[in-house]
């Protein structure tokens, strides 16, 4: 994320990961939640290739063209 934004987390993150997150500019909102699935699909500029997630939850599907 480049444009600001609140962090929010689910449960289960430890203290410093979430202290690591925060001194790399992250804001996070101090809630926990329960959130669904998340894909995702990054372009690296320097390799010219595409890269995709999928959160162990979802179904295993990150497509693109």
């Amino acid at each position: 994320m480049t444009d600001g934004g609140i962090l929010m987390l689910e449960s289960g993150f430890r203290t410093e990961v979430i202290q690591k997150l925060m001194r790399m500019g992250h804001t996070f909102n101090g809630t926990w939640r329960l959130y669904g699935g998340y894909q995702a699909i990054m372009w690296d500029e320097k390799n010219k290739v595409y890269y995709g997630a999928s959160e162990s939850r979802k179904d295993g599907q990150a497509a693109g063209y």
